[in-house]
């Protein structure tokens, strides 16, 4: 990872991807790596912007979801599926040749309180944001004791959170949830 401080963007990006393309939404706005470059989506190539805007249009369960909120305009249906499908910033392209291959960590939204959470995002194991920081600190291997101290909470809490964490990714131990968690991209 590497710091980067671009037009406004203050964060750490993926140092590594040069290959591919990483959509995220960040700081209200929609953004992009591509070619190592990070940048606003409306200042990507043509091309990057068609391929991205065709996964869009070839979403069907997004676009009839958006249908069944009353989401009807192009501009607002794609927004909002930017935020919410494509989602934020993590370290494996979502584009590869031209396909969507998003993993479960971009649909990791900050909107906790969001009414479409887990319907339009496609949570695909409904993981919160405080479940994937806890799941991100025990692939670190440390203690729990230590990641309990290190997220601000009991090490009794920590541990029933593990528990909920294996219930929701269908895990038998703690060494298959993060086989889980990594399989997810997280």
């Amino acid at each position: 990872m590497t710091n980067l401080c671009y037009y406004t963007i203050k964060t750490k990006i993926p140092a590594g991807i040069v290959e591919g393309t990483e959509a995220f939404w960040f700081d209200n706005e929609k953004w992009l790596i591509h070619n190592g470059q990070a940048q606003r989506f409306e200042d990507a190539t043509l091309q990057v912007k068609n391929i991205i805007t065709d996964a869009f249009l070839a979403d069907e369960a997004g676009k009839n979801y958006l249908k069944k909120i009353g989401i009807t305009a192009f501009s607002e249906g794609f927004e909002m599926w930017y935020k919410c499908v494509v989602g934020a910033l993590d370290e494996t392209p979502d584009f590869v040749d031209g396909n969507l291959t998003a993993d479960a960590y971009n649909h990791a939204c900050k909107d906790y309180k969001c009414q479409h959470r887990g319907k339009f995002c496609s949570l695909t194991p409904g993981l919160s944001n405080y479940e994937i920081e806890t799941l991100v600190a025990l692939k670190r291997g440390e203690t729990i004791e230590h990641t309990a101290e290190m997220l601000f909470i009991s090490v009794a809490g920590l541990k029933s959170r593990i528990e909920h964490i294996k219930e929701k990714l269908g895990a038998t131990n703690m060494a298959s949830m993060i086989a889980k968690a990594v399989e997810f991209g997280i």
